[in-house]
């Protein structure tokens, strides 16, 4: 979910949309493009999926040599560099794997598409904006056509074309109006100085009824980009409890900003208390902690969260310890925890510029 702008206290989790919208980093293996299988292929899944691209790597160019589901080790090479920002290189072995699978003769129409958001992805983050236009025009026609727009929409404010971004938008909406994509829609032209267009796409959302914990976390973070802190509370408070991690963590971000700090050190307490999420509640209370300047204190729940080993907010607490040693002025020692930390999470951009600003203290 969408964390520009928040205060260094309170950057938690990285909850962007954009994961669950544009192709999928994790490196998850989707369905097969064929061919003889040596092993080398899914030795680099696995490395992937740790993080170590530089055997990740490896192993898919082993593939590739042993002639071995040669087009999804293109895309696992394709996907190394997209983590490693170079963009080029990706898109000419994501090419190359749409070229291998042609040759293949075991086409498959889900992986062939999957490989063109990946390319169509690395055009745009590459400056070859007219060539991700066209991709992503080709895949209106596909089984998402509502993403196909979405992202064709988000091409088109790069080219600086609002008015064809637009209507790109109303084409999404018109087949799907859900959270997430309005919420995308809203930031995406927020991002372009257009947050008043944006606002009309947020507040279709609200049409949708919800029902489950992520829709009531969607509904709040509707809520909070119109303004309405005191509904946007009301459903990150239904979402807590409900189960939801990331919504524990803006339920705390906004009664901070309200100036509400107790009411969220007592639902976290409660959490706590009662056992439930107990890795989300204790980086509620450092969240708080943070707030009120007990930076001790925010520490030893931070450790106490990471006791809890939980991968859905292990990344948040991490961040935010970095963050407690630069608010305690240890420049030393948060420069060290984020140079960790990114290592871990190479893809959180909040942490890259603060590693940046802590290399000149």
């Amino acid at each position: 979910m969408r964390l520009k702008g928040l205060k260094k206290a309170v950057l938690i989790a990285v909850l962007t949309v954009t994961a669950a919208l544009s192709p999928a980093l994790s490196g998850c293996s989707l369905p097969t493009a064929g061919g003889k299988d040596s092993g080398a292929y899914q030795k680099g899944m696995d490395y992937l999926g740790g993080g170590d691209y530089e055997n990740a790597m490896i192993q898919f160019r082993t593939a590739v040599d042993q002639n071995s589901r040669v087009a999804e080790a293109y895309r696992g090479e394709g996907i190394v560099y997209m983590k490693q920002s170079e963009y080029d290189s990706a898109a000419t072995v994501f090419e190359r794997s749409l070229t291998a699978l042609a040759r293949s003769g075991n086409s498959s129409a889900d992986f062939q598409e999957d490989v063109e958001y990946y390319l169509a992805e690395a055009y745009l983050k590459n400056d070859q904006t007219d060539k991700a236009l066209e991709l992503y025009a080709q895949l209106t026609g596909g089984k998402n056509p509502a993403r196909a727009f979405l992202l064709h929409g988000i091409a088109n404010i790069k080219k600086g074309d609002i008015d064809a971004a637009k209507e790109d938008f109303d084409r999404v909406v018109s087949k799907d109006a859900g959270y997430e994509n309005c919420i995308r829609i809203y930031e995406a032209l927020a991002d372009a100085s257009h947050k008043a267009d944006g606002a009309a796409y947020l507040e279709q959302a609200l049409n949708a009824e919800p029902k489950t914990a992520d829709d009531y976390y969607y509904q709040g973070m509707v809520y909070y980009d119109l303004g309405n802190s005191d509904k946007a509370l009301a459903s990150f408070k239904t979402a807590v409890d409900q189960g939801s991690a990331d919504a524990s963590s803006m339920y705390a971000k906004v009664c901070i900003d309200a100036g509400k700090t107790d009411d969220a050190r007592s639902m976290f307490e409660t959490m706590v208390k009662d056992g439930k999420k107990l890795a989300a509640a204790y980086n509620g209370l450092a969240l708080c902690d943070i707030a009120d300047g007990k930076y001790d204190d925010a520490l030893t729940e931070i450790r106490n969260g990471l006791d809890q080993n939980d991968d859905s907010v292990n990344e948040a607490l991490e961040y935010n310890e970095a963050v407690i040693y630069e608010k305690k002025l240890d420049f030393e020692t948060a420069k060290s925890k984020m140079e960790s930390f990114l290592k871990k999470y190479p893809d959180n951009e909040e942490a890259k510029r603060e590693y940046q600003f802590l290399q000149t203290r």
